[in-house]
């Protein structure tokens, strides 16, 4: 996209009104592993910094600045060692202390990468089960997200997707527990499709790590995390920033970056 263009768009962003959430009081804890985490350098991490905000994204942000935004997803993690590390301990923890303050908290679950590479979709699946059921036992209302895609590409330039099988069972957890679903792994596929591999290779890490983000990426799928959410909490039930050109970049399938 042309400099100016970008400029442009930019000065829109930023010239969009952040209003007061008038809703009810507000909390998101995200659960997952890498490609959900927050960066902790620039140019780090999943799409984690994109939605809840971060200085090492210029404090761009999809949900209000008001609104609690508790990463605990983790680097390397899947669901059985999310678990066995104590890591789902601490997100049990930072749930319960939302929804202790009367506060309705979403919980936001996305595995897939790390589950991969050790275990077939029907152990991530009876994973996924049990976290479910055990966040709405806390009062708090889980939201499923498929695996972000990796920006590999075959030859004729569709995404080489390996993560199918484990979104699927994702899809299916969903399906079983009555859950939202936020399908990231079919969004981001027909977006990184939709822009080609160039332009989907200037959101990675680094040149050649075709799973984490740099901050451009966390940024568009930040945004693309916040826009699948609003769609599934229609009305306007959630404290989401909107960001138009963002957005109509994603659903037109331009490159922003």
């Amino acid at each position: 996209m042309p400099r100016r263009l970008r400029a442009f768009l930019c000065l829109v962003a930023t010239a969009v009104p952040i209003l007061a959430w008038t809703g009810p009081l507000t909390s998101f804890v995200l659960v997952g592993d890498s490609t959900a985490a927050n960066g902790t350098t620039p140019n780090s991490g999943g799409w984690g910094n994109g939605f809840c905000g971060s200085a090492l994204t210029g404090n761009i942000a999809s949900i209000t600045p008001d609104t609690p935004c508790i990463n605990t997803a983790h680097n390397g993690a899947t669901t059985g060692s999310f678990v066995a590390g104590g890591f789902w301990n601490i997100s049990l923890a930072a749930i319960e202390g939302e929804v202790a303050k009367h506060r309705r908290t979403f919980v936001t679950i996305q595995f897939g990468h790390n589950d991969q590479k050790i275990a077939p979709p029907e152990s991530m699946a009876a994973n996924l089960t049990s976290m479910v059921q055990q966040i709405r036992a806390i009062g708090a209302e889980p939201i499923l997200v498929t695996s972000l895609t990796r920006r590999t590409s075959n030859a004729n330039g569709t995404v080489a997707d390996t993560l199918g099988p484990w979104a699927d069972a994702t899809i299916s957890v969903a399906q079983q527990q009555k859950t939202h679903l936020l399908d990231l792994h079919k969004a981001s596929i027909a977006y990184i499709e939709a822009i080609g591999p160039d332009a989907a290779h200037r959101l990675n890490r680094l040149p050649d790590d075709y799973t984490h983000l740099n901050v451009n990426g966390t940024t568009v799928f930040g945004r693309m995390v916040a826009d699948l959410m609003s769609a599934s909490f229609p009305g306007h039930q959630l404290p989401i920033v909107p960001n138009p050109p963002l957005t109509f970049n994603i659903t037109h399938g331009i490159p922003s970056f």
